[in-house]
């Protein structure tokens, strides 16, 4: 234990984070700049590995990447100096069953620092993307920590039994961080696999899912199809619309997000995972058999506690058939309904109207036919007129 030592005279370790497989991670304080940072201590025996990497990322520069301030090496040890981010690690967020908007948001977010990590200037994959490379901090950003470290093998063939068929992981004679295609595709199965278990439905309470054994997926009843859809695309590489690199992933939950987004204002907050959840199976392969590969429906089994994954419903499906039934009110059948009780609560007013409405209005004369009367009037004492003249005269 190294807590309350200062390092390089300059870094105090406050507090031990965790321990992990090749390193040992504090929360310490810079005492220069006076801010919180987290410090990486890897042992000498892993010191080329971590070195190597941080020689590879040290000009990343990005939101959804960790960022690292100082190296300092020691004779039997190594210091890693980082950015600290006080947020929810992955096994805190399984705990917490996430909306589907922030299932969709998580994996564009990581899409984002993969795209940016190989791009044509950088050219480098993460290669370890495991559940503890992760952190989203408490303004919903996710932050991706140790690319271009040597893969954790033992994750990767676990979660092989998952749509994994072929090797775990491709290209492993090249160096760490290298970029091929085939580490690109590993890069965006393994993100697949980050959602899956972050939308899947495990018990409550669990920091961590183990993969199936029998290679089928199950998400939650929450989990809209068409991101059951994308994920079990990602996962199952036998699948004729597998989604193998991380652009066609991106440009596959992006419109997820604005989707969910627009439905809600404010995206909706996570709320706990209820006890005995149903969640959504779907069948995968774990035997390299393009037919039991492909998700397709099946009839849940009782006492199993899952349902039957169903891919994007019909056009014809997505909406319920309107009820035409009389026992749905229209419109007329309200207003009926309103006049009734109208007459209820005010009788005599109801029978005055009524009688008022049922009278036979009288009729009068009309503007066009007095003016037509009085032009013939008109005329008739003009023509009386002239012949009274006229007998005058003579």
């Amino acid at each position: 234990m190294e807590t309350g030592r200062v390092i390089h005279k300059r870094y105090f370790l406050q507090r031990l984070i965790k321990q992990g497989m090749y390193c040992t991670v504090y929360q310490g304080t810079d005492q220069v700049l006076q801010r919180a940072v987290a410090v990486k201590v890897v042992p000498a025996e892993h010191i080329p590995a971590y070195r190597a990497a941080i020689r590879t990322t040290a000009q990343f520069s990005h939101p959804n990447i960790v960022g690292t301030y100082d190296l300092i090496i020691e004779p039997d040890k190594m210091y890693i100096v980082q950015e600290y981010i006080d947020g929810e690690d992955f096994s805190t967020l399984l705990q917490v069953q996430q909306t589907p908007y922030q299932v969709a948001e998580f994996g564009v977010q990581i899409c984002q620092a993969l795209l940016y990590a190989s791009s044509s200037s950088r050219r480098i994959c993460h290669g370890d993307l495991t559940p503890e490379a992760l952190i989203r901090d408490h303004i919903g950003l996710v932050r991706i920590n140790n690319f271009a470290l040597p893969s954790d093998m033992d994750y990767f063939e676990r979660w092989s039994v998952v749509g994994g068929e072929g090797l775990p992981l491709a290209n492993r004679e090249l160096p760490w961080g290298q970029m091929s295609d085939g580490r690109q595709a590993d890069d965006t199965r393994a993100t697949g696999i980050l959602l899956y278990q972050i939308s899947s439905g495990h018990n409550a309470g669990a920091t961590f899912v183990e993969p199936p054994p029998d290679g089928r997926l199950r998400f939650l009843r929450t989990v809209p199809p068409e991101l059951c859809d994308v994920i079990a695309r990602t996962l199952i590489r036998e699948h004729p619309m597998h989604i193998e690199t991380v652009e066609a992933l991106y440009s596959a939950l992006k419109p997820l997000t604005e989707s969910y987004a627009s439905k809600s204002v404010t995206p909706p907050a996570s709320y706990p995972l209820e006890d005995g959840a149903m969640p959504r199976s779907a069948p995968m392969a774990g035997t390299g058999k393009l037919v039991t590969a492909l998700p397709t429906r099946e009839t849940a089994q009782t006492g199993t506690n899952l349902a039957a994954f169903s891919a994007m419903p019909e056009p014809s499906k997505q909406l319920p058939p309107i009820d035409n039934t009389p026992a749905t009110p229209t419109v007329a059948d309200i207003s009926l309904k309103l006049a009734t009780a109208r007459q209820g609560v005010y009788p005599q007013q109801s029978q005055q109207l009524q009688q008022s409405q049922t009278a036979t209005p009288k009729s009068g004369w009309s503007v066009p036919l007095l003016i037509v009367i009085s032009i013939i009037v008109f005329i008739i004492f003009l023509v009386f007129g002239y012949v009274i003249a006229l007998n005058v005269l003579h």
